[in-house]
């Protein structure tokens, strides 16, 4: 008998017999016998309103239930909107049961049971405009892959293990999914850690099967407990032509020596079978170049390498970039330190802002933009600070003389900035733009071997142009004649035409095919080097026009059949990394520093919680420091445009609250 018929028995009853009952218009002592638990005996007083009395509300069962208008012998459930009978006389059993049973209800659905739920997706219309839709898919309740969710959260958000069992994660979990158990500190880091073994276990299986050479990269973080972690990341082009970035290993090093460095390196490889290394890139510390040194004889003795690993050592350099950034800045520190100090001084409350916009406009400055804060560890954000404030140099010279308490504020760091601190920055600044677009230009698009001989004999001088541009040429061809040495032979190929009879016939073997003439055209144009290589014929060929949208990686994956040897070498090689930072890291003159929670960790979780988030993360897109500060100077514009501004005179700090207009 199903739940709905159930209950319509029940509701017909409830009415007959309410039907029944006389009305009363005093209190009245029933007495009622329980069979169930055979007690006799037991009284219920209840009280009853004849005419339209209204009685509060007391049972819980009604927070499922809505009263009806002009019915008061039944309830509406909130869920599957069906009529349960409420009256007096027979309580709110009813309705409890009802609430029990009701299919409807979030709390009573089967784990098992899907629900129609809509996905916002991104669609791409033919006219070449996005458009967001909602989509349809089915939900089940799954406790399991809430928690897997729920893990990955944690991960990604570098949440504390904590978090699952504060109170406002536990109210919203309550609310939001009613049927969730939310798991313990405990519970979510095991789930934590089986999620990097699982992951872990499924990289290590797909790199069994990776046909292309992997490129490394080593990086240094450091704990606030001054711990030295090393990070080993992975580069590499798959089958299907996307280029990967995943870290492989992350763990502690006690110092800086070949032993500890080369050996860590050398386990990471043998746990992940990562025997064929194309490149490793390091920075220019002298510990490295022992390191490297002793991996070249682990990587040789693998039978891994490529010309003897003559180029298993890159040297980073966005690092070689960092230092003589960093080592140029000591020169201008203090000048740069004042304009800091001028710049944050004038961004740091709306009275002082819009002091600063009165000087502008008294000094006919054009400019919509304003000055922006920087990161003081990142010189790219630097190089935007001081590029946006030399605009405004005429008004921070005005805001000196009509704004006694920015000349006050500012004698913290040697007063504001003087005309000699503008013409060092004046100065410094075409030097930092410099090196600002080569680090850009790092994660550029390759070219030919003429464009590079082309740049080559516009950056040195005849004779070290010519030696360069040799030695880049005789590079190339040792690399084709490697990658073309390790071709399958023609007896190991599918198109074989030939097999041995096995009968002792003098050597006599049994001609195998049907168009005996092609095979033998393959394998001459395979072998045959008097002819032109596909070498010669690449770099003969005619360059492709570049476009914006142009894709080296998917114009090689195109090249099978007209480059082989040569679309294998750009799968290996394209993967190379000059840096071994990303980009959002490569204007960082700071290190790499572990938060507190992570600090505290142990290794072994330190690795686990590093590895999983890269691992998981649905994007590496890097971040522009000056992007998001103008996004941040557009919001701060909007809101001041909004609210009220209350524009204190510092001098005798009266308030004023007014209204600022929006900025044209």
């Amino acid at each position: 008998m199903t739940g709905e018929k159930i209950d319509e028995i029940e509701m017909l009853s409830s009415s007959t017999e309410s039907s029944k009952e006389p009305k009363m218009s005093k209190v009245v002592e029933t007495p009622t016998v329980n069979t169930k638990n055979k007690r006799k005996g037991k009284k219920i007083v209840e009280a009853v309103e004849a005419k339209g009395g209204k009685k509060k509300k007391t049972s819980s069962a009604w927070d499922h239930f809505k009263a009806i208008d002009g019915n008061k012998e039944h309830a509406e459930c909130i869920y599957c909107a069906q009529k349960i009978s409420c009256a007096p006389a027979n309580g709110t059993n009813a309705m409890k049961r009802h609430t029990e049973r009701c299919k409807k209800a979030p709390f009573n659905l089967e784990k098992t049971q899907t629900i129609l739920d809509f996905e916002s997706k991104t669609k791409c219309n033919a006219n070449g405009t996005i458009e967001t839709v909602s989509v349809p898919k089915l939900w089940r309740f799954d406790q399991e892959k809430i928690r897997e969710a729920l893990a990955k959260m944690v991960i990604l958000d570098e949440l504390p293990f904590s978090f699952v069992e504060r109170e406002g994660f536990r109210m919203f979990c309550k609310i939001a999914i009613p049927d969730f158990i939310p798991p313990s500190r405990t519970s979510i880091t095991r789930d934590c850690y089986a999620l990097f073994i699982e992951k872990r276990r499924t990289l290590k299986n797909f790199f069994k099967n990776l046909s292309s050479r992997v490129c490394l990269t080593t990086d240094t973080w450091t704990s606030t407990q001054n711990l030295s972690y090393m990070c080993l990341t992975a580069h590499f082009i798959d089958d299907t032509w996307k280029l990967h970035k995943m870290i492989i290993n992350f763990c502690p090093i006690a110092s800086h020596s070949r032993e500890l460095i080369g050996r860590a390196v050398e386990k990471c490889l043998l746990e992940w079978g990562l025997k064929r290394i194309l490149t490793v890139t390091v920075d220019n510390a002298s510990s490295n170049d022992l390191a490297v040194k002793y991996l070249k004889q682990i990587v040789n003795l693998w039978d891994g390498s490529v010309l003897d690993a003559q180029f298993l050592h890159m040297r980073c350099a966005v690092h070689i970039l960092n230092l003589v950034v960093k080592d140029g800045l000591k020169d201008v520190d203090n000048s740069v330190m004042k304009v800091r100090a001028a710049v944050k001084y004038v961004r740091s409350s709306p009275a002082r802002l819009q002091k600063f916009r009165s000087c502008i406009e008294e000094e006919n400055i054009n400019n919509k933009s304003l000055v922006c804060l920087d990161i003081e560890t990142r010189w790219n954000s630097t190089y935007c600070m001081l590029k946006s404030a030399l605009v405004f140099r005429k008004a921070f010279k005005n805001m000196k003389t009509k704004c006694i308490p920015y000349t006050k504020e500012l004698r913290k760091v040697g007063g504001p900035p003087e005309d000699e601190d503008w013409d060092k920055v004046t100065a410094f600044l075409p030097f930092l733009e410099i090196f600002y677009e080569a680090t850009l230009s790092f994660s550029g698009s390759r070219h030919k071997l003429r464009y590079v001989e082309w740049i080559v004999r516009r950056s040195y001088d005849p004779s070290n142009s010519f030696a360069l541009c040799h030695r880049i040429k005789e590079t190339l061809t040792s690399l084709f004649e490697f990658y073309a040495s390790s071709q399958p032979p023609a007896s190991q190929m599918k198109s074989s035409s030939i097999e041995s009879s096995g009968h002792g016939d003098g050597g006599i073997r049994k001609l195998k095919g049907t168009n005996l003439r092609k095979d033998f055209v393959n394998e001459v144009e395979l072998f045959d080097t008097s002819e032109t290589t596909e070498l010669d014929k690449y770099l003969g060929d005619k360059c492709v026009h570049e476009t914006d949208d142009f894709d080296i990686l998917s114009w090689w994956s195109m090249q099978t059949m007209n480059y082989p040897i040569l679309m294998r070498i750009a799968r290996d090689v394209l993967a190379i990394l000059v840096s071994t930072v990303a980009l959002e890291s490569a204007f960082c003159t700071g290190g790499r520093v572990l938060d507190s929670f992570r600090t505290s960790l142990t290794p072994r979780l330190v690795e686990a919680l590093i590895c999983t988030q890269d691992w998981i993360r649905a994007s590496h897109n890097t971040i522009v420091v000056e992007e998001n500060l103008l996004a941040l100077e557009n919001m701060e514009e909007d809101l001041i445009s909004e609210q009220p501004t209350i524009i204190i005179d510092e001098t005798n700090e009266v308030p004023d609250v007014t209204y600022e207009e929006p900025c044209p």
